[in-house]
């Protein structure tokens, strides 16, 4: 494969543009994507039947409160429906979207080639595997070494063959307990990430200590930890001292989940905690208040189909309308929301010179 010096470029779905070019940007979003690898079949007759129903705003309370447990809700697979909710990140000043529906979340990189044409918007396409649950079944003979070539393939050539280019390794999942091929693909995720000098995102375990775990693993493997991000903080409500630890080892701190509608629920055993809006900022303050303004990158992380504002959610365009006006009521500085929004995600998101 050709070695292509990205160094200094962001690559997205129809080529590279230079980072400064980015603006507004949501660092962690899914436009075309499955989330089927964590629908769990109800036991209940009653709830078998509202697992199969479409959604609708009828249903929308059941939903809200089991989220993958609907079939129709995990899916977002209509090219159309995608490019006008995108629009709305886009009318209102946004211009960048990671999409970062890695193997296992059924990642479509001709769709996100045209959403990119309709909208104009730079949307940048994920690589490598999702969640130990979603793995395809050849990943448990592959070597670390032909994971990583496959995931250099996807940077540098395409995806298959349709020569659409992803421009980070991600997300890469991991589940509570952490699975042995979890750990093959994190340490492959690594190689590729010193090859090609992409940005790495990663899907953490819902658990502190394994969390923790991970960020050593990567360590261990030689990662750009200063060019990594641990997704889901907030909603995985990870201790304050975890938070802290992640960020003084270099990584990104990922705070998702803004203008989710969802009820808390239990996932692999713990609660996932959804809270407002107004909780995830008072979190970032304390943080920037502590002086990891640099590590804090925020995003919607929509990837059922309720977040959309066709069916009653808050859509892409949710910070932009709505989080960063009350940013600034919460005295956050425009130079703060100028960090968070552009600086970091520009930061994060361009290619650094390949390191072996």
């Amino acid at each position: 494969m050709k070695q292509t010096d990205l160094a200094g470029k962001v690559q997205t779905v129809l080529g590279e543009v230079d980072a400064d070019s980015l603006g507004i940007t949501l660092f962690h979003e899914h436009l075309l994507a499955s989330m089927s690898a964590w629908y769990e079949e109800p036991a209940e007759a009653g709830e078998k039947g509202m697992a199969r129903q479409p959604v609708s705003t009828e249903n929308l309370w059941w939903i809200r409160a089991h989220r993958p447990g609907n079939l129709d809700n995990c899916q977002l697979a209509d090219e159309q429906t995608a490019i006008k909710e995108a629009m709305q990140f886009k009318v209102n000043g946004g211009s960048t979207i990671a999409e970062v529906s890695s193997i296992g979340l059924a990642r479509d990189p001709l769709g996100l080639k045209h959403i990119a044409l309709a909208t104009g918007l730079n949307i940048i396409m994920g690589s490598g595997y999702y969640i130990g649950a979603s793995h395809p079944p050849e990943l448990n003979t592959m070597t670390e070494d032909e994971i990583a070539d496959g995931i250099i393939r996807n940077i540098m050539v395409g995806a298959g063959d349709t020569g659409v280019k992803a421009g980070i390794i991600g997300e890469i999942g991991c589940s509570r307990p952490l699975q042995e091929g979890e750990r093959k693909v994190l340490r492959a995720s690594v190689k590729a990430q010193r090859q090609t000098g992409a940005p790495l995102m990663i899907h953490p375990a819902f658990d502190d200590n394994i969390t923790l775990e991970i960020v050593d693993i990567l360590g261990e493997a030689g990662a750009d930890l200063g060019h990594t991000v641990i997704c889901h903080v907030n909603v995985y409500a990870f201790k304050p001292e975890t938070l802290r630890k992640i960020a003084d080892a270099g990584c990104y701190l990922g705070y998702e989940g803004f203008g989710n509608l969802g009820y808390p629920h239990m996932l692999q055993g713990r609660l996932l905690e959804h809270r407002c809006d107004l909780d995830y900022l008072d979190a970032i303050a304390g943080l920037i208040a502590d002086g990891y303004l640099d590590h804090i990158l925020i995003a919607h992380d929509i990837c059922f189909k309720d977040f959309l504002t066709v069916y009653g959610g808050n859509g892409y365009a949710h910070i932009i309308r709505n989080v960063m006006p009350v940013m600034r009521v919460r005295e956050f500085s425009e130079e703060q929301i100028q960090a968070i929004m552009v600086e970091n995600p520009k930061r994060y998101l361009q290619f650094m010179r390949p390191i072996g």
